[in-house]
């Protein structure tokens, strides 16, 4: 059975977990939910910086969904708006940086004996 460990949670958009027995990481934004392994999830979340960071010309307005993200699933696309994309790559960021902090931690736990 699944534990989960938040790595991010907004109210508004979405949130992202990874389950501490599996260590899949689970990505829900909107009405979407994605679920990945850590390479995986590394690979999507830099496929999105880069679509951010790109030159794409914002479609009229920040708010039409004119932006099309490629899913894990064939023929699945997400559509989002300037604003989602700024939206969803911060959250992603930010679940990312949570992630390195609780393996660095890790890292520690098995490097120094119970005892100190």
């Amino acid at each position: 059975m699944c534990t989960y460990q938040a790595l991010y949670h907004s109210d508004k958009s979405g949130y992202i977990v990874r389950c501490g027995e599996c260590e899949k990481i689970q990505v829900a934004y909107s009405n979407l939910v994605m679920t990945f392994e850590r390479t995986d999830f590394d690979s999507f979340r830099n496929l999105i910086a880069k679509i951010k960071n790109g030159r794409h010309p914002m479609a009229g307005s920040p708010v039409v969904r004119s932006i099309m993200i490629p899913s894990p699933c064939q023929g699945i696309q997400l559509l989002l708006s300037y604003n989602e994309l700024n939206e969803f790559s911060a959250m992603l960021e930010e679940a990312d940086t949570e992630l390195q902090s609780l393996e660095m931690i890790k890292l520690f736990d098995h490097n120094y004996p119970n005892d100190l």
